[in-house]
């Protein structure tokens, strides 16, 4: 199957970009750094990842906000393609610093593929991946659940959650756009509120969990649920903190065995401590120490 492969990156110490946030912020929360900043060069290492574990993808689209690109990417190359907010996403909605809205336009970005496999640049892979991890025999892997649930009150970012479930909502993606649009459609008024908002809220809608209600209840027959037990068989979440023992132990555990795929979740509030940023580059670069093709 012919498939692309698509990430979201923003560079959150671009001093253009501080600006324009500081301009349209109106709570503490809408400038947390831990969704914006790139101090640990995740996105370069999770496209290692990609090239060395799971290179079968058609084309790569990088996105992000107008003007920006990583300094070290070489954009001429032919199977990637740099894409700016304002080339997919309606110019009522902009600017926009949500995941949320940005993610819920994906579907829109010229030239992407029916189906792909969507990468936020915290999501690495670990070790050998095949086609089958998301679609087999005619069916969409679906890994963001417990036991196959779809609970039409667990598709907003934090609104009615009883509890957290990052260890299961922090895995690539593998979409089809005609799927995507139709489970929007579903919910146009929510879906309009959350795409008018410059950043998140609880109240969004939230793309992954949207796209999970909508696959287990409209396209079951299509669907193949991931059971907890099986996920984490392949999948693994990390919070990384700002407790450098904890960090560096669970670092040299995690070199004996890696999953499929796996989340290094930045957790590090205000300040991250020096020796956990240290700890994980020099994880990242001995496990990824070969450049991917799309680097100058």
């Amino acid at each position: 199957m012919k498939f692309d492969v698509v990430y979201t990156w923003v560079d959150g110490d671009d001093p253009e970009y501080i600006q324009k946030c500081n301009r349209y912020a109106n709570k503490k929360r809408d400038l947390n750094p831990e969704r914006y900043r790139d101090n640990l060069h995740l996105l370069k290492y999770s496209i290692r990842s990609l090239s060395s574990f799971f290179d079968q993808y058609n084309h790569l689209y990088l996105v992000t906000t107008r003007p920006q690109k990583p300094d070290w990417i070489d954009v001429d190359h032919p199977k990637i393609t740099l894409v700016h907010h304002d080339e997919f996403i309606p110019e009522k909605y902009l600017p926009t610093f949500s995941s949320n809205v940005i993610e819920s336009f994906l579907h829109l970005i010229p030239g992407l593929s029916e189906h792909f496999l969507y990468m936020n640049d915290d999501f690495l892979f670990g070790d050998d991946v095949r086609m089958e991890t998301f679609f087999r025999n005619g069916r969409y892997k679906i890994y963001n659940t417990l036991f196959g649930e779809n609970l039409r009150w667990r598709i907003y970012d934090g609104h009615q959650d009883v509890f957290g479930l990052g260890l299961i909502e922090h895995a690539p993606l593998f979409i089809k756009k005609e799927f995507w649009e139709a489970a929007y459609a579903l919910f146009p008024e929510e879906s309009e509120a959350t795409r008018s908002h410059r950043f998140r809220k609880d109240t969004d809608i939230f793309p992954l969990k949207l796209y999970r209600y909508y696959m287990l209840k409209h396209q079951r027959e299509l669907s193949d649920p991931v059971k907890l037990p099986e996920m984490l068989r392949i999948s693994q979440f990390h919070k990384l903190t700002n407790q450098p023992e904890k960090q560096k132990r669970f670092f040299e555990k995690f070199r004996s065995k890696f999953p499929q795929f796996y989340c290094l979740n930045d957790d590090m509030g205000d300040e991250p401590h020096p020796e956990v940023v240290q700890a994980v580059k020099s994880f990242l670069e001995e496990k990824y120490s070969e450049k991917s093709e799309f680097e100058v």
